[in-house]
This record gives structure tokens, C-alpha cells and sequence, in this order.
């Protein structure tokens, strides 16, 4: 075939395999895999090839355990097998080209680029630059030794017996994420709630059958050397699957994160990504409100609930999008917007900002500024609402103050955080516009 090398693919040492995998994918591009598996061995050291592992694994993190084996060596070999590879490797030994014109070149291979080969030529000693090109094909006397078709570790065991050995190995591995996407309908005062967990494998590596764990928090980590994915190994304890009808994931503490644990086993296809639900279906209480910080453009329509046992809600929630999705007069279902929140555990307030109300209008104007004395500004501050919906709305107007800054004279009441924000709360009628000012002042 044109432009393709002739080689004989040998067989690799076949493991006899009987094996067990567990899966845990962390946050930010890091997952634990853990296999169990037979060698059968021959008494005394040996060379062993063990190729059924992730193309982004840290070699350095790998730990083998087995009684009665030692690693003596390992390599990680992750130069694989192509046209250009195996060249390289072929340099200084014989080689046979065929050109287009059906040519025979026998000699020694000395370069080989982009555009051109050259061989010393058998029996004149001639270098023969031949144009890429115009060769049909290559043959090789044989493969090489170090040929690899995918990432590989190759082992140096020292056996004390001939025997099958159980294995045990563990590594950490880049390719596999998770994220959480919560699917919500939203009818004015509950929230309907399904969540849902995506994984990627980009590993390239499939997984048959595993014992998946998937941990929520961000784990810190040192990033150098080959690949940049290094970190301290977390050994765990598998637990067995129960058959069920639909998997579903038990939520635990975990050190300072949270654990969350299938319940069967599962399997991924490299490049493959599946969906899993995280948690049941909940309705859960929660409230509509419309915020506008002093100086935005828009005013904001939120759905907020806190995340209680009370309000139907109660569990570690991990980072993802809420997606928000309400019914129409007719009965279907429509998008009304989506936000994204950080990891949020339980009694924590959720806010979701669905979009900006089309209806609420909002501006904010420096009205005056004065100068009191050498270390004392105010400030009056004019705000401008307008509701131009059929009905009364409620805006929450916040206003963040600096350290060194207070609230000194205002038409409305408010309300100060612990983080020194203001709120104001102003109800409108429909089809009317407030304008108020409130004055602060800055003391340095």
C-alpha cells in the first residue's frame, strides 16, 4: 500500500488477566484508578509489558503491590508506534524502498525527514537521496525492540516462584471529568430539581465494569515533570456493588470534601460521555427577587433557596450549572436561563441569576459630590426605578461600602451586612418610576 511501511506487528507478553477496577474521578483533571489483576510468572526475574492503562497516567505515581513479586525496574514507554517513530528507531540498520517505478534500493537507513530518505547504498556504499514521495514502500527486516502500539509500563519482576500472583496496582491519572448539571423547573415558589452527572473519558483507556467514586472539592496539587500531573496517591477501600434497577450515588463526608459513591458498577468507552443521576428528583422551596447593584446596567431576576433539610433541599451540592426551565400557558416547557455555582454545602444560601428582567429599568447617578473638609467626602447618589410591568415588582437596590465609608442620610430604609452591603428594598406599582437618593460619606 502507498506510503505505508510493511511490518509485522508481534504479539506483546499476554497477561492473564482477572480483573477488578475502581474508579475515582476527582475535580480538575485528576482521577485514582485501581486494579486488581493475575501474572502468571516464572520463577527468578523477568521482563514484563502491561499495557492496559491510561495514555495520560503519572508514571510516577504508580504503586504494585503482589506477595512474593518485587518491581525491580520500571519504564514508562509513551513514544508509540508510527511511520515516523519506528524511522527513527531504524536508523544505521538495513532497510528495502520501493519507488514508484517499481525500483529496489537496498541499504543503510542514515536520515530520514519530511521530504527525503537517505541510505547508504548496499554494495557501492553510495548516499542515495530518494524523495518521499516518490517511495511506495518501505520494508523492515524486522520490528524493533522498544516498538509500542500504546503507553506502556514495562515492568522488571522478580518472581520467587513460578506462579499465578494476585496483583494489586494503583496511579493517578489526567482524562476523566465530572460535572453536574441541575435540570429545575420553577413555578413561583418551588423549584423542581433533578441533577445530573456528566463524564468525560479522554483517558484512552476504556473501563469495564467499575467501582466509580466521584469526590467534590479542590484538591491541592504540584504540578511538574512529564505530563505536569503530579500529586500525593489516596488509597481507599472498594466497596462491593448491589444490583439495582437504577444506579444511584450515596453522598458521605469525606476528609474535607465530600464522597459520592455508585452504588453498581459502571463502564465508560474512551471518548465516551455518560450521565448519571447524582441525586433524586426534589421539589424544592424557594423565592423570586430582582437586585440591582448601584452602577449596573440591568436589574437582575434571581430564584434564591437556602439549602436546608426544611426546604426540600439538604445535601452537599457540587459545583455545576442550574438550568431553569418554566411552563407556559400551553404546557410546555421553556428555557428562562441558567447560572453556575460553586461547591455549596448544606445550610448555604443558592442564588440563580435566570437573566435580566425585561420590564425593570434601573440607573444610577453621582447627583453631587462634596468636598466637607481636608479628610471628609459625601457623596449624594441618585437612583432612578422604573416598572413598566402590570404589576407591583420589588427591587432590591445594593450598594457596597467601602471600609472607611457609611450611609449618612437616605429616602428608604436599609439593611448592612457583615460585609458592609447595603440593601435597599422599594416596592413599585405598575407603571411607575421612583426616583431617591441616599447620601454617604467617606472619611480618610
Amino acid at each position: 500500500m502507498k506510503n505505508f511501511l510493511t511490518v509485522i506487528i508481534l504479539l506483546l507478553f499476554a497477561l492473564p488477566l482477572l480483573a477488578e477496577d475502581w474508579l475515582t474521578i476527582y475535580n480538575n483533571d485528576l482521577s485514582l484508578v485501581r486494579s486488581r489483576f493475575e501474572l502468571e510468572l516464572e520463577n527468578g526475574r523477568q521482563d514484563i509489558n502491561f499495557s492496559d492503562i491510561t495514555s495520560r497516567i503519572d508514571p510516577s505515581s504508580v504503586i504494585v503491590t503482589g506477595n512474593g513479586i518485587r518491581i525491580a525496574e520500571q519504564n514508562f514507554e509513551y513514544d508509540l508506534a508510527g511511520k515516523w517513530q519506528i524511522m527513527a528507531k531504524y536508523l544505521d540498520r538495513e532497510v528495502l524502498i520501493i519507488t514508484k517505478d517499481q525500483s529496489r534500493l537496498t541499504g543503510i537507513l542514515k536520515f530520514y525527514s519530511d521530504n527525503s530518505i537517505g541510505i547508504i547504498e548496499k554494495g557501492t556504499e553510495r548516499l542515495l537521496v530518494i524523495s518521499e514521495s516518490e517511495t511506495q514502500w518501505i520494508q523492515l527486516a524486522e520490528l524493533p525492540d522498544n516498538f509500542y502500539t500504546k503507553p506502556t509500563l514495562h515492568w522488571s519482576i522478580i518472581a520467587s516462584k513460578k506462579a499465578k500472583y494476585p496483583v494489586q496496582m494503583s496511579y493517578l491519572t489526567g482524562g476523566l471529568s465530572w460535572d453536574v448539571t441541575y435540570n429545575t423547573v420553577w413555578d413561583e415558589k418551588t423549584l423542581q430539581f433533578n441533577s445530573w452527572v456528566t463524564i468525560n473519558n479522554t483517558s484512552g483507556k476504556a473501563f469495564n465494569d467499575v467501582m466509580l467514586k466521584l469526590i467534590a472539592g479542590d484538591i491541592n496539587r504540584v504540578y511538574s515533570g512529564f505530563y505536569g500531573k503530579r500529586g500525593s496517591l489516596i488509597s481507599y477501600d472498594a466497596s462491593t456493588a448491589q444490583e439495582s434497577a437504577a444506579p444511584s450515588f450515596e453522598e458521605k463526608a469525606f476528609h474535607d470534601f465530600h464522597l459520592y459513591t455508585l452504588d453498581q458498577k459502571v463502564s465508560f468507552a474512551n471518548n465516551q460521555t455518560k450521565q448519571l443521576e447524582l441525586y433524586p428528583p426534589k421539589n424544592i422551596k424557594a423565592y423570586a427577587e430582582y437586585q440591582y447593584p448601584t452602577y449596573a446596567a440591568n436589574v437582575k431576576s434571581i430564584i434564591k433557596f437556602k439549602n436546608t433539610t426544611d426546604n426540600g433541599a439538604g445535601m452537599p451540592l457540587p459545583k455545576g450549572i442550574i438550568k431553569v426551565y418554566k411552563q407556559d400557558s400551553d404546557g410546555n416547557l421553556e428555557f428562562i436561563g441558567e447560572d453556575s455555582i460553586n461547591h455549596t454545602s448544606r445550610n448555604e444560601e443558592v442564588s440563580i441569576n435566570t437573566g435580566t428582567a425585561f420590564d425593570l429599568i434601573a440607573s444610577t447617578r453621582l447627583k453631587e459630590q462634596t468636598q466637607i473638609s481636608k479628610y471628609i467626602t459625601e457623596r449624594l447618589i441618585q437612583i432612578t426605578l422604573r416598572n413598566n410591568s402590570n404589576k407591583n415588582k420589588t427591587i432590591k437596590v445594593t450598594h457596597q461600602l467601602s471600609p472607611n465609608t457609611r450611609i449618612v442620610e437616605a429616602d428608604y430604609k436599609y439593611t448592612i451586612d457583615s460585609n458592609d452591603k447595603v440593601t435597599f428594598s422599594i416596592d413599585i406599582a405598575p407603571d411607575k418610576e421612583i426616583v431617591w437618593t441616599f447620601r454617604e460619606r467617606s472619611e480618610y
